[in-house]
């Protein structure tokens, strides 16, 4: 089940970080167009230099997002494609840890007393 588990694992992990990505981009698009309408209509209490400075920071930002979009659109295209197939494995992944956990919790228990039978007893020769 661990194979099945850590697959599942990094498709849910990987569409939460492009979501996440495509969240910090857009914020860092918002960001941007206020630091540029600020420069162009004088309207910051900010130095020019101060605002190039967080314009780099914020491009920066938006750099690294769009380089994780870029890095998870393949596996997100695909896992569109076959989102009822990943979450159908969802069900046998629970199954196969129902199984894993009955055997690593049985016990045998015996269906004769052969076991706790005295040795000698049943007709069994010594020598």
């Amino acid at each position: 089940s661990q194979g099945v588990d850590d697959f599942l694992k990094y498709i849910r992990d990987t569409t939460q970080n492009y979501h996440m990505a495509v969240a910090d981009e857009q914020q860092a698009n918002n960001e941007t167009q206020d630091i540029l309408h600020a420069i162009e209509l004088n309207t910051s209490n900010w130095k020019p230099a101060q605002l190039l400075r967080k314009l780099r920071r914020v491009r920066e930002k938006r750099r690294a997002a769009k380089d994780t979009i870029a890095a998870a659109k393949p596996l997100m295209e695909w896992y569109e494609e076959n989102e009822k197939a990943i979450k159908r494995l969802e069900r046998p992944l629970g199954d196969i840890r129902k199984q894993e956990s009955k055997i690593r919790n049985r016990v045998y228990v015996p269906r004769t007393g052969v076991v706790d039978e005295p040795e000698g007893d049943g007709g069994e020769s010594k020598g």
